[in-house]
Formats: C-alpha cells, structure tokens, sequence
C-alpha cells in the first residue's frame, strides 16, 4: 500500500472511532414532567431521577438543561422542566 492510501485508511479509521464513541447506547426515552419547588436546582433533580436511568449524573444534569433550553437561566418553583429518563432497552 502506498503512503497515500495509507493515509486516507487512517483518516476513515479514526472518524468510524470518533462516530462509536458518540453513539448513544441502545435505550428507552420516557418524558415526564417535573414542576421545580422551592429550593430545588437541576441537579438535585437529576438526584431524585438518578436511579430511573443509565446516564452518570453529571450527563443527565446536562441533558435536563439542555432539553430546557436552560443555559444560563435559572429555574423557579413554579418552573415545569421536562425530565428525558433513559432506560436500557428491552431486547
């Protein structure tokens, strides 16, 4: 194999690489709603949730904000935040 070829083989390789290691794992999505109380923060809330799903708890916390469009905002008792519970899938 010529240089060449050999690099363009290592270019395909590490984009497959990269395309595994972002790839969700096989789960179940469940939505439900969650109205923030009085003193709560998002994560305290993904706390609560932790054990509903198979997300480390820093990703889920993201994942709650980000499915909120929280970014930079702060949420309020009253507040009705969709919570994504990720489930392994049933096979």
């Amino acid at each position: 194999m010529d240089e060449k070829m050999k690099s363009i083989l290592s270019v395909v390789f590490m984009i497959l690489c990269m395309c595994y290691m972002v790839m969700e794992p096989a789960c179940d999505v469940t939505d439900i709603t969650y109205t923030v109380q009085t003193g709560d923060t998002v994560w305290n809330i993904a706390e609560r949730y932790q054990a509903c799903q198979i997300k480390p708890l820093n990703e889920f916390s993201w994942v709650i904000s980000d499915r909120n469009r929280l970014a930079g905002k702060y949420i309020r008792p009253g507040d009705v935040l969709v919570i994504p519970l990720y489930t392994r899938a049933k096979r």
